[in-house]
């Protein structure tokens, strides 16, 4: 066609050999066919050409998806390429810049010597089939991190999320809290599924990292496996079930119930969540039975109070209700979840490394005794009480005349609101009465929000990894070979039976028997 408008555009290349440069050798840059001979599909444009033009983009974002490459190839260069070739592309060029998925499990070998190098005391582990030398599971947990976790509250939040990489798996992650409300990585897995096998198994290697004398309190979502491991290898321990997960869980059985109804039965699981009483919390039970009738009778027996409420909760939670930090965590690793895993590994690795060093040099700024964030709230909380009075009756018994008046009891560390007891926290009433008796109010917050605490949970250091050394990929020496990926679940087509009057024939071309563009249910040919 080009021949026939006689078009004079041209182009000639050539790579030289010696030097491997791309010479232009001649370039005629002027079309004189018409505009309908131009066409944006090009028969040359496939999934190398792709990965070569998306190469920097793939490097500096990861997430790249390719619904935005198509776009962007049609607005930088007028080309039209489909989701197939562009999803190849892209993949292409991950493989060329971060490796092989398949080539990445055989180099967990590599890496986990390689942190034992340079981060001395790191707990790692690898778990394959000596049978087929497939992979099963992968366990990290920096030096740093265990011994900066000694210094943050006695508090895990556990959850797990799915990786987007050629042989998916789930990540599994325990996440503690700084004292300055930040989140604090501890450990994490890679698996091939969410299943009470590979939770037993990470809690197997948990224990490493926690100190023996340290009574802990996990928060998670009620994961079956996770819920049967933990007395096992936690018997001490406690468990909190996510406040959020449970409302979401009362939201799907309220399915078919009216909006308005539904929203009012949420709100009241979450006041009984919420009671500081055990008198109160019964209270707000009935409230809950009452309107919910048989479905919140049974929510209130499959859940036991006992771990999501916080009048029979028998240990300390700080007021964290829900697993949000561990969610924080799997949105933090985004990028990471599309790597191969010993890329992906190693970026993590990278993430903590870099949010470490930021918040060591962060602290050393801070002048007062308390985090910044817990600081805010006892000024929050001191204006809430400056218009209150207070009666002394002893050294640590004080009456705060509020609305209405309590009794604070500074030894013991109570409080009638009980804010002071769930949180371990100093709520408004303890602020006004400690000011009065002349203390120091730094000294009534627990250990956990100092600014000499925090300090020390960023003040080891996690030491970067370097590929220089990395040895090159040898087919004869490998080991560990990528896990066979399962084929997600999914329904069988339904057959459609005929119907009086019809035969397979028919059901396939429609009544007519007559295939086409045509409307088949509208068409009223006789058969």
């Amino acid at each position: 066609m080009v021949e026939d408008k006689r078009c004079t555009w041209s182009v000639h290349a050539q790579v030289l050999k010696a030097n491997q440069f791309f010479y232009l050798r001649k370039w005629n840059n002027v079309h004189s066919c018409d505009v309908f001979v131009r066409t944006s599909n090009h028969p040359r444009v496939r999934s190398d050409m792709v990965a070569d033009i998306m190469a920097a983009r793939v490097r500096d974002r990861s997430l790249t998806r390719p619904t935005n490459v198509v776009l962007d190839l049609k607005d930088d260069y007028w080309l039209d390429v489909n989701y197939q070739v562009a999803c190849l592309g892209v993949e292409k060029a991950r493989g060329e810049l971060f490796g092989a998925h398949s080539v990445s499990f055989d180099q967990l070998r590599w890496y986990r010597e390689a942190v034992m190098q340079y981060n001395l005391g790191s707990y790692v582990d690898i778990d394959y089939d000596e049978h087929n030398y497939r992979f099963r599971r992968f366990f990290i947990s920096f030096k740093a991190c265990i011994d900066g976790f000694r210094h943050c509250h006695p508090l895990l939040f556990l959850d797990g999320t799915f990786l987007k990489g050629r042989f998916k798996g789930f990540l599994l992650a325990a996440t503690a809290k700084d004292g300055n409300q930040g989140l604090f990585p501890l450990a994490y897995a890679i698996v091939d599924s969410e299943n009470n096998t590979n939770w037993g198994w990470f809690f197997q290697h948990l224990p490493n990292m926690v100190p023996s004398d340290r009574t802990l309190t996990f928060v998670s979502d009620r994961n079956v496996g996770l819920m049967e491991a933990m007395p096992i290898f936690f018997p001490t321990s406690h468990h909190a079930f996510c406040l959020q997960h449970l409302q979401r869980n009362l939201r799907n059985k309220l399915r078919y119930v009216n909006s308005m109804h539904r929203i009012g039965l949420v709100s009241k699981l979450r006041k009984c969540a919420y009671a500081p009483t055990i008198t109160t919390f019964n209270q707000k039970a009935d409230e809950f039975q009452q309107s919910g009738k048989a479905i919140a009778t049974k929510f209130l027996a499959d859940a036991h109070p006992q771990h999501w409420a916080n009048a029979f909760f028998r240990s300390r939670r700080y007021g964290e209700m829900s697993s949000n930090v561990a969610k924080s965590f799997n949105f933090w690793i985004r990028e990471a979840r599309n790597l191969p895993i010993t890329r992906m590994v190693d970026s993590i690795r990278g993430q903590i490394m870099r949010q470490m060093a930021k918040r060591r040099v962060s602290a050393h700024t801070w002048t007062s005794a308390i985090c910044p964030k817990m600081e805010s709230r006892l000024e929050e909380a001191y204006s809430k009480s400056r218009a209150w009075k207070v009666s002394q009756a002893n050294n640590d018994v004080y009456e705060v005349h509020s609305f209405p008046s309590v009794m604070v009891d500074i030894g013991r560390r109570t409080c009638p609101c009980f804010q002071w007891q769930i949180n371990e926290f100093p709520c408004a009433h303890a602020i006004v009465a400690v000011q009065k008796n002349g203390k120091n109010l730094d000294d009534i917050v627990v250990p956990w929000y100092h600014v000499s605490e925090y300090r020390l949970t960023y003040a080891p250091t996690i030491y970067p990894i370097p590929t220089v050394e990395k040895p090159p990929f040898n087919p004869t020496d490998y080991v560990i070979y990528p896990p066979n990926i399962k084929r997600p679940p999914g329904r069988p087509k339904k057959k459609r039976i005929p119907s009086k009057g019809e035969n397979v024939q028919q059901i396939r071309y429609g009544r007519c028997g007559r295939m086409g563009n045509h409307n088949r249910k509208t068409c009223k040919e006789p058969i």
